[in-house]
């Protein structure tokens, strides 16, 4: 049986709170209503997906976010084997930048 804060979010959702309860125990993120809710009502990206950061973010971070939501709508028109690639690049460029910032604060 559903948590009664589970029940009021698949009302907000427009689902059953059966599909909410499915997605959960799959561990599976709708996508697509996430970028649905991100573009319709502004909400954060990060906040959906991670849980991080505030659910409606600030102005200047609008534009991040509409990035974020291009980039997920490419990614799955992929399939999981091209997404596993792109997902892996990413993985390495985060780990470069990093490697970066930490050998530059080590020259200053």
């Amino acid at each position: 049986m559903a948590a009664p804060s589970d029940a009021a979010l698949a009302k907000a959702l427009g689902i059953s709170p059966q599909t909410l309860g499915s997605w959960r125990a799959r561990a599976s993120i709708p996508y697509a209503l996430c970028m649905d809710l991100a573009r319709t009502d502004g909400i954060s990206l990060d906040w959906l997906l991670l849980g991080r950061g505030a659910m409606v973010p600030e102005p200047q971070a609008l534009m991040a976010d509409d990035a974020l939501v291009a980039i997920l709508a490419t990614l799955q028109g992929l399939d999981a084997q091209d997404q596993e690639h792109v997902h892996r690049v990413a993985l390495d460029r985060k780990l470069l930048r990093q490697l970066q910032r930490e050998v530059a604060s080590l020259r200053n």
